[in-house]
């Protein structure tokens, strides 16, 4: 978690474009003290006739989710400096094409939250270092809710 799911039509992004998208928004994570291995990245192509807006199959239209649980925004200022970044994210791709694009973000309880099983360590830094240093999910036996790690 983060989870940005693309929904887009075939063809609407190159293979270059969806690499690019995919590091631009892990970067932007990995400035915010998410490890990179938290960071998940989906385009779907729904062929035409599967994906509407506005009552027909659009050619140039990207819808995007983002799904956060790691962190709820500490602040109205810290939630458009985020909606900012994903602007400057997809708009110097999306943009120059003529796409028409939008997204909605959704945060997720992080109590409802795991990784490999374990609750992921947010709250205890120390922990969450190790996982941002080896950039992976290391074992430290909080299970769940009534274990202590």
């Amino acid at each position: 978690m983060p989870r940005w799911t693309f929904e887009t039509t075939p063809d609407t992004l190159s293979k270059a474009e969806k690499d690019t998208l995919a590091k631009a928004i892990t970067d932007n994570y990995v400035n915010l003290d998410i490890p990179a291995f938290l960071v998940n990245v989906f385009f779907h192509e729904n062929r035409i006739g599967t994906f509407y807006s506005g009552g027909k199959t659009p050619p140039n239209t990207v819808f995007f989710g983002i799904d956060h649980a790691a962190r709820s925004f500490a602040s109205e200022e810290a939630r458009l400096s985020f909606i900012d970044s994903v602007n400057t994210i997809v708009e110097p791709i999306l943009g120059p094409k003529g796409v028409k694009w939008e997204y909605n973000i959704y945060q997720h309880p992080a109590d409802s939250w795991r990784v490999n099983g374990m609750i992921p360590p947010v709250q205890q830094e120390e922990i969450w270092k190790q996982w941002m240093d080896k950039d992976a999910a290391v074992r430290y036996g909080a299970y769940t809710d009534t274990d202590s790690g």
